[in-house]
């Protein structure tokens, strides 16, 4: 999210993780549980590099999925 600050886009992550908790998900005529969502966040200049930028977010979500899922963590 180019030209945001890392709260803006942790707000955004949250409102787009609420959002999808309300979907009813429909397979085969099935509804479908709950979908959760776990995103990493990570920003510029904080993470100097391209590379660096996408390895703290991978690990942000990696660190989410491992505190319990359906969650933002900044890296």
């Amino acid at each position: 999210m180019s030209g945001v600050s890392t709260e803006a886009a942790c707000k955004r992550a949250e409102l787009l993780r609420e959002d999808l908790k309300q979907l009813a998900v429909e397979h085969a005529g099935q509804v479908l549980g709950a979908v959760t969502l776990s995103i990493g966040v990570s920003a510029f200049p904080g993470h100097a590099t391209a590379e660096e930028l996408l390895r703290a977010a991978d690990q942000a979500l990696y660190r989410a999925k491992a505190e319990g899922r359906d969650r933002i963590i900044v890296g």
